[in-house]
C-alpha cells in the first residue's frame, strides 16, 4: 500500500498544474493522430530548398531531404546544415542521379559513399535511407546498397506542365496515415513551393503530423526491411477476423465482385507474397468492355515485405473516384504492380464484432499495461497522443473527462495488477 500511495502522490504532484480535460477534449484526444512523411529530391540548393524549409518551419513540420551529391557545394551545404538543425532528416539520392540498376556493384557503392561522406561532413551523421534515381531498381542494386529503399506517391512535380493546383491535388488525394509523399526541391521548382502553401494548412486541418522517415517507421511500429521499395508505412489493421480462404494462383488472386459488394466496407484482403521487384502486390480494377475502359491499381493499406493487407475503404474510394461500381468491373484481382510476384495464403477478413472495453486499455491492444499509462500521461501533458484510441477506458471516475486523478487511479491499478 505504501508503494501505491507513493505513486499516487507523486503523480498528483507531477500533474498538479494540469487543467481538467472536458468531455469534448477527451473525445478529440481519442481520434488517433495520423502521420505523413514529406520527402524532397534533387537538392540541395540555396533557393528552392530554403523556400521549402521556410514553409516547413511555419508549420513546425519535419521532412526528409534526399540529396544529389553533385549538387552539394560550399553554398548549398549551408541549406543542408539549416535543414538538419531544424530536425529534418538528410538522406541519399546518389552522386550523379543516373540510372543505377545496370551499374556494377563498385559503381553503385561509389555513388552512395560519395553522398554519405558529404552528408557526414555537414551533419555528423550518415544517411538512413536511399531513393534510387528514376525509381530504377534491380536485385543487383538492392544487393549493393545497404539502406532501406524509399519511393512514395508520385505527385509529378518534376514536370513543368503540371500546375500548382494539380500538384496540391496529388498530395491531398494521396494523403493517408503512413503515406510517403515524393516531391522535389530542385532549383527553380517554385510550383511545388506554392503547392505546399496550399496543402500544409489543409493537412493540418485533417489532423496530420509531419514526420521524418525514421519517425514514420517508429510511430507505425515497423522496422524497415531490405528488398522493399516503400511508398507508405501503414500499421497492421486491427479488428478483423477470418471469414474464408481465397484461391490464389502464384501470380494472381481473383476476387468475387458480388461478395465484395455484399460486404460493403467491412472486409479486408490479406495475402502473403514474395516479390522479385521489391514492390508489394496491388489490387487491379479492370474494365475492358464499353466505356470508360479502366485499369486502375490500389496500393495495400499495409505491407511488410512478406504480408499485404488491402482495406475495403480504399477500394470503395477508388471506385467512387472512377465513377463506377464494383459490379461495373470486368475483373478485380490482387496481382503484381511490376515484375514477378508469388502470392499465397490469401484470406478474406471481416470486421470483428465489438467487444467490451478493457478498463485502462486506452490503446485498445487487448491488454492494460504500462503503455496505456504512458499514453494517458503524454496526452495530459499535451504531447503526442497517437496511441489514444479509447478515452473511455481511462475514465475511471466515470465523469466524462480524463484528468490527473484518473491517471493516479490507472497507476494504482497497474501496480495492483
Amino acid at each position: 500500500m505504501k508503494k501505491i500511495f507513493s505513486l499516487i502522490i507523486s503523480a498528483g504532484l507531477f500533474l498538479s498544474s494540469l487543467t481538467i480535460a472536458s468531455r469534448d477534449n477527451a473525445v478529440n484526444a481519442a481520434s488517433e493522430s495520423k502521420v505523413i512523411a514529406l520527402t524532397f529530391d534533387d537538392g540541395p540548393n540555396t533557393t528552392t530548398t530554403n523556400d521549402v524549409l521556410d514553409i516547413l518551419a511555419e508549420y513546425n513540420a519535419k521532412a526528409s531531404f534526399f540529396l544529389i551529391g553533385d549538387n552539394i557545394n560550399a553554398e548549398s551545404a549551408a541549406s543542408v546544415k539549416r535543414a538538419y538543425e531544424m530536425g529534418m532528416e538528410i538522406d541519399n539520392h546518389s552522386k550523379t542521379h543516373s540510372n543505377m540498376s545496370k551499374m556494377s556493384a563498385e559503381q553503385v557503392k561509389a555513388e552512395i559513399s560519395y553522398v554519405d561522406e558529404r552528408i557526414k561532413e555537414i551533419t555528423g551523421e550518415s544517411a538512413k535511407f536511399f531513393r534510387p534515381p528514376f525509381i530504377d531498381v534491380s536485385q543487383s542494386l538492392y544487393d549493393a546498397v545497404d539502406l532501406p529503399f524509399i519511393c512514395g506517391i508520385d505527385c509529378q512535380d518534376y514536370m513543368q506542365n503540371v500546375t500548382t493546383q494539380e500538384r496540391a491535388d496529388y498530395i491531398l488525394n494521396g494523403a493517408k496515415d503512413g503515406v510517403i509523399v515524393l516531391l522535389h526541391d530542385a532549383a527553380g521548382n517554385q510550383q511545388t513551393v506554392e503547392a505546399l502553401k496550399i496543402v500544409m494548412p489543409e493537412l493540418v486541418k485533417q489532423g496530420y503530423e509531419f514526420v521524418t522517415l525514421t519517425e514514420l517507421f517508429e510511430r507505425q511500429g515497423e522496422t524497415p526491411k531490405h528488398n522493399i521499395l516503400y511508398s507508405n508505412v501503414g500499421k497492421y489493421p486491427e479488428g478483423y477476423e477470418f471469414k474464408q480462404e481465397l484461391t490464389a494462383d502464384p501470380d494472381r488472386i481473383a476476387l468475387d465482385k458480388n461478395i465484395l459488394e455484399t460486404l460493403g466496407d467491412t472486409y479486408a484482403i490479406e495475402t502473403d507474397y514474395v516479390s522479385a521487384s521489391g514492390y508489394p502486390p496491388v489490387i487491379a480494377l479492370q474494365k475492358w468492355s464499353g466505356t470508360p475502359q479502366i485499369w486502375h491499381t490500389i496500393q495495400p493499406f499495409y505491407f511488410n515485405g512478406d504480408k499485404a493487407v488491402f482495406l475495403a475503404g480504399d477500394i470503395i474510394t477508388a471506385l467512387k473516384q472512377l465513377g463506377v461500381s464494383c459490379s461495373d468491373l470486368d475483373g478485380i484481382s490482387v496481382t503484381a504492380y511490376t515484375g514477378e510476384i508469388s502470392l499465397s495464403n490469401a484470406k478474406l477478413l471481416v470486421k470483428s464484432k465489438v467487444t467490451d472495453t478493457i478498463t485502462g486499455d486506452v490503446n485498445m491492444d487487448g491488454v492494460f499495461n504500462i503503455a496505456d499509462v504512458v499514453t494517458v500521461q503524454n496526452w495530459l501533458l499535451g504531447r503526442s497522443s497517437s496511441g489514444m484510441k479509447s478515452w473511455q477506458a481511462a475514465d475511471l471516475c466515470n465523469d466524462g473527462a480524463i484528468d490527473s486523478y484518473d491517471l493516479c487511479l490507472l497507476r494504482s491499478q497497474l501496480v495492483q495488477k
